[in-house]
């Protein structure tokens, strides 16, 4: 049996290449050494340049959500305001201004995914394809590494909707 001195010598002639790791198990007495590769949870996403063009797409994405959420929230105001104040209408129905809310927030939805999409289609998307032709990345490989993005979700729900054409696939 061998000293734990030796068995580390022994260990250093297996380290692998820089980005691996060793995985030492023990079978029946005998140290066993693996190299193993490191998981790239950003499979598909490995150039910096990459994924800070996915990072600003992401953010332009999320910005058009801004001003009907504004709006929506400055229409449930003033129309509370209205209704209560001028039609006289009693605190007493203090639900229709939670009713004017949530249609407020339906409408304001429905005008924020139609922003998002139209961006998508008319901005992200082109630019997307050629960054995807440049970097040589199949469609589904770049869904897959946003994926695992938690800061590229809005991207990633739009990308999920988004059937590329047959061209990008290589």
């Amino acid at each position: 049996m061998l000293s734990p001195f030796e068995e580390l010598e022994w260990v250093a002639e297996f380290l692998p290449e820089e980005g691996q790791s060793v995985v030492i198990t023990r079978e029946s007495g005998q140290l066993v050494c693996q190299a193993h590769a490191q998981v790239d949870l950003r499979d598909g996403i490995d150039d910096a340049e990459l994924y800070g063009r996915l990072v600003q797409m992401n953010e332009q994405l999320v910005h058009q959500n801004v001003l009907p959420l504004w709006l929506a929230g400055a229409a449930v105001f003033w129309t509370t305001i209205l209704v209560y104040g001028l039609f006289s209408v009693p605190v007493q129905h203090w639900y229709l201004a939670p009713g004017m809310g949530f249609l407020a927030l339906s409408a304001a939805q429905c005008w924020s995914r139609g922003r998002r999409d139209n961006h998508f289609q008319r901005v992200i998307r082109p630019v997307l394809e050629r960054t995807m032709m440049r970097h040589r990345l199949k469609p589904h490989a770049l869904l897959g590494g946003i994926s695992h993005h938690s800061e590229l979700k809005t991207l990633h729900s739009e990308l999920i909707h988004w059937m590329p054409e047959r061209s990008l696939e290589f």
